[in-house]
């Protein structure tokens, strides 16, 4: 037993001595993006003063993860594959159904959807997801999309037969485009010839910037896809581009994309670096230096709104406003104004009810995501070789650490401990140790609110 432990403790020393090793020489070796802005003095005073935001309302819903039934969803390779996630991805199209038919009476005008349309980037459910959309902008919004990770070249498209999974086509970039022409592409001011970015003009005097980070030209059949975000030299070259003569036109921007530019808690590049997009410090700085104030993201399910500040250079200040995904638990769409007195008004809605649980989806949402952390959890602290009761009673605090921040305004319950410290085995404390600071982030919610807030675009103040 001493010898299997001790065995075990080092393994996982040894595991995290080479990830910090690799992380720091990849860091140390990469070379920072080069901006025009950081050389052209001239060029950061015609920025001292932001184009104002037009009034304007829209709709911004994410990572709806759409999945063709008819791929299928029953036997155990289905069932394994959803033990193994946390997505309500059989239940995906009635709530998009639902949520669609609520945005459609909304007064808003048009909708940002900032990527993962589909499970894994299947041809069948990209056609299906398009059709949702089609209903929505049949209601007379506009509605932009961008790809996210799990949309192209997805290696790991997949039917479901009985005990096995087989391939299924999936979509290259240009098919992507096709099939979500009408989406934001048809009606690109320009767009990026290195990636799937676009510029689009929803309302007189906003750009919307929608940009693509996702690294699936980097993708393998039958491998796992890249999740991780990065912008190519040339993509970043052509952004830079485009803000200058938004700033020029004195048009007001707004960025849409999947991967977060802001830490939406301590530890996140650590713990999740795979969501945050690559030199996101560089980008987030470059969108503030061209007065951009607001970016709207996905990708890591969590209904999180977080804002970096630069004290160098005037009154530079950006909001990372991510929205959780509709086949996550609380299954959220935001809805935003841009109201007088540049006021950002976000409020957030939740699908309530669907057709297989007209009456009690909340709760069977929540129970669903809990059960599917938990699961994760437990087995991942058992692969580090804690014991099955310990693993549990470590994952139950895991779980409700995830779930928080999932849901927002993340705060910590009276007598409740982020994560049990003592009373446990050599091992398990030693975990612990390793992955607490994830826990504690977690718990610890970044300012502003997260659900319903109102953010002044003059002085990045909020209320």
């Amino acid at each position: 037993m001493v010898k299997k432990l001790v065995s075990a403790t080092s393994r996982i020393f040894q595991i995290t001595f080479c990830a910090l090793m690799i992380f720091s020489l990849v860091a140390c070796a990469a070379p920072k993006p080069a901006f025009q802005i950081d050389s052209n003095s001239s060029l950061r005073t015609s920025l001292e003063k932001a184009a104002a935001y037009p009034e304007a309302s829209f709709i911004v819903f994410s990572d709806p993860h759409i999945y063709d039934s008819s791929l299928g969803t029953t036997g155990k390779a289905f069932e394994d594959y959803i033990a193994a996630d946390r997505k309500l991805v059989r239940e995906g199209p009635e709530i998009l159904d639902s949520a669609i038919s609520s945005m459609s009476s909304s007064k808003a005008t048009f909708v940002l959807c900032p990527g993962d349309l589909t499970k894994d980037g299947e041809l069948a459910s990209h056609l299906l997801a398009a059709q949702y959309l089609a209903k929505l902008k049949a209601s007379g919004k506009n509605v932009y999309v961008v790809p996210g990770n799990h949309d192209i070249k997805n290696g790991h498209s997949y039917k479901y037969v009985g005990d096995s999974q087989e391939r299924t086509p999936n979509i290259s970039p240009e098919e992507f485009v096709k099939i979500y022409n009408d989406f934001g592409f048809k009606d690109a001011l320009q767009r990026d010839s290195n990636s799937l970015s676009y510029v689009a003009e929803p309302v007189p005097g906003l750009w919307l910037l929608a940009l693509d980070a996702n690294r699936y030209k980097e993708n393998i059949e039958d491998k796992e896809p890249i999740t991780d975000g990065k912008f190519s030299p040339q993509t970043l070259t052509w952004i830079e581009g485009r803000l200058g003569e938004a700033a020029k036109a004195n048009k007001a921007v707004i960025v849409l994309m999947h991967h977060v530019v802001v830490e939406h808690y301590a530890g996140q590049e650590k713990n999740y670096g795979a969501y945050i997009v690559d030199d996101y410090k560089d980008i987030s700085r470059l969108f503030a230096a061209y007065n951009v104030r607001m970016v709207f993201t996905g990708h890591y399910h969590a209904q999180d709104i977080t804002e970096a500040q630069w004290t160098d250079g005037g009154n530079k200040f950006l909001f990372d406003i991510e929205t959780g995904s509709l086949v996550t638990y609380p299954c959220p769409y935001r809805i935003v104004e841009l109201a007088g007195n540049q006021q950002t008004i976000i409020k957030t809605e939740v699908v309530t009810s669907i057709k297989s649980h007209p009456q009690d989806f909340p709760a069977y949402a929540k129970d669903y995501l809990e059960k599917g952390i938990a699961g994760i959890a437990t087995n991942t602290l058992k692969g580090y070789g804690v014991g099955q009761a310990e693993a549990e009673r470590l994952s139950t605090q895991i779980t409700k650490a995830f779930v928080a921040h999932f849901l927002g305004d993340e705060s910590l319950p009276a007598g409740q401990e982020m994560i049990q410290e003592q009373n446990l085995s050599p091992l398990g404390w030693v975990v612990i140790q390793m992955r607490k600071d994830l826990v504690y982030g977690l718990w610890k919610d970044l300012p502003p609110p997260d659900n319903n807030v109102t953010l002044d675009m003059k002085t990045g103040g909020w209320k």
